[in-house]
């Protein structure tokens, strides 16, 4: 089974905790294609775990490290338009600017805007739509994910 991992960043910094308190969840929307060939939509969580990530910085909710290989910037115009199409690869992408809507095979569609991740790995099947709505340009991040 192929699936879309979207990680929404909930906007700003989480609240100042101390190291012991329960590690956050971090909600996720994944996109992923079914047995039936249609991609779906489905919610999760990431965990994440109090660290002194930056010393002498306080400690922060940080998940796991995620491998990856490189990393790409692209622009979408408005009204750009992706008819269905699986992922090129397995990637992250990321949300810096605009919203986009993504449609999957069962006729669900939900919109994202800037500070959005995916983790994309429908590399087979229908895939998805992707369909710019915002009157600026989208501009995302891509970074290749090794497998």
């Amino acid at each position: 089974m192929r699936i879309l991992l979207v990680i929404l960043f909930l906007g700003g910094a989480l609240p100042a905790v101390a190291e012991s308190t329960i590690n956050p969840l971090l909600p996720i929307i994944r996109l992923y294609t079914g047995e039936d060939g249609l991609t779906h939509f489905a919610e999760n969580t990431v965990e994440l775990e109090m660290k002194n990530y930056s010393p002498p910085t306080p400690p922060i909710a940080v998940s796991k490290r995620l491998p990856a290989t490189d990393i790409a910037f692209a622009t979408l115009p408005p009204g750009w338009f992706g008819d269905w199409h699986p992922a090129p690869r397995r990637q992250y992408v990321l949300m810096l600017k605009g919203r986009f809507e993504i449609e999957t095979g069962d006729g669900d569609r939900r919109e994202f805007g800037a500070g959005t991740a995916f983790l994309v790995e429908d590399t087979d099947g229908q895939g998805h739509r992707t369909r710019v709505i915002s009157n600026e340009p989208v501009v995302i991040a891509v970074v290749p994910s090794a497998p």
